[in-house]
């Protein structure tokens, strides 16, 4: 009886906690802006001269982000309400994020190669850049890594698991009715026919000239160029900087200054962050607390098992998930 009285207790105090800050968030959200100044200083307004910071931090994927995860609907929403916005002249995009699915990162690198047009942008890699996370960088005027950072991986990759030995060796079988020849195309619960394994890999190729393509034109190479440091391969920052795949080497501080010379700013211009509100803040916390780094996995182990093309780092594939 006691216990359900402190568990009462303690539900009753988050809701109460959860309710103060839901409201904090609605008036600070209503009457301030979405970006506050990193650099010193108030908040962003729209008669001061500055750039943007976004950061690009875990896999990417369709739809909303969350605070461990890159959703191309948040990031293309947030690229083009600066689009026209005149006083931000420049974009740093921070980077740490393994890859993640094809249509999500083409979208975003799609969307920075048109805002380039008008603002300029300067890529900082963090401790991983790859795949999914390379593809969106090469969409930038300047791409800056750390020595240690790992980028590269320009490869498609798909996975589908297959339980068929482990099911006739305990006599299970599953009955598939379908309409459509290869609607089961992905099936774990049999071997692939030779005709899929050659449809997918169909796929898998188109979606790799793509990329290739795309990230030459992103870096102004040629094709060729980039077809030799592709197929999956895997660098350190400064591997990166020899092949020319990054511009420099570097941290935020190298960003900013080079940020501030393609705005042609004299000195550092100023730089502006997304706003954490307290609430955002809470969620984050409370998530990391009761599910610690299980999301995380869980997302990525869901791509890993989906029948979607990905691009992830092939090294990824032997993690413990």
């Amino acid at each position: 009886m006691e216990r359900n009285q402190i568990l009462l207790f303690l539900t009753f105090l988050l809701t109460f906690v959860a309710t103060l800050l839901g409201i904090v968030h609605v008036v600070t959200d209503s009457s301030t802006s979405k970006f506050s100044s990193g650099t010193g200083g108030g908040l962003f307004q729209s008669s001061e001269i500055g750039a943007v910071v976004i950061k690009l931090t875990g896999e990417i994927h369709s739809g909303e982000s969350s605070f461990d995860s890159v959703g191309a609907d948040t990031v293309l929403q947030e690229l083009r309400d600066l689009e026209n916005d005149a006083n931000v002249k420049g974009i740093l995009i921070e980077i740490n994020s393994p890859g993640g699915t094809v249509a999500a990162s083409q979208e975003i690198f799609n969307e920075l190669m048109h805002l380039r047009k008008t603002k300029k942008i300067v890529v900082s890699m963090k401790d991983v850049a790859a795949s999914g996370g390379y593809y969106i960088a090469a969409a930038s005027d300047y791409i800056l890594a750390e020595n240690g950072t790992i980028t590269g991986s320009i490869g498609v990759i798909s996975f589908s698991p297959n339980f068929k030995g482990l099911m006739d060796k305990y006599g299970v079988a599953v009955r598939t009715y379908k309409a459509g020849k290869y609607k089961d195309m992905y099936s774990p619960f049999r071997d692939a026919t030779s005709e899929e394994d050659e449809i997918i890999n169909k796929q898998l190729q188109d979606t790799y000239r793509k990329f290739v393509e795309d990230v030459a034109r992103g870096r102004n190479k040629t094709v060729k160029s980039i077809e030799e440091l592709a197929e999956g391969k895997i660098y350190t920052g400064e591997d990166a900087f020899r092949n020319k795949l990054v511009d420099d080497i570097g941290g935020r501080r190298e960003a900013h200054a080079k940020l501030s010379e393609l705005c042609q700013y004299e000195g550092l211009i100023p730089l502006f962050e997304k706003e954490i509100s307290p609430f955002d803040k809470f969620l984050t916390n409370f998530g990391v607390m009761f599910q610690g780094s299980a999301p995380h996995s869980k997302k990525i182990s869901l791509l890993l098992s989906s029948p979607v093309l990905v691009m992830l780092p092939t090294w990824l594939g032997k993690l413990n998930l």
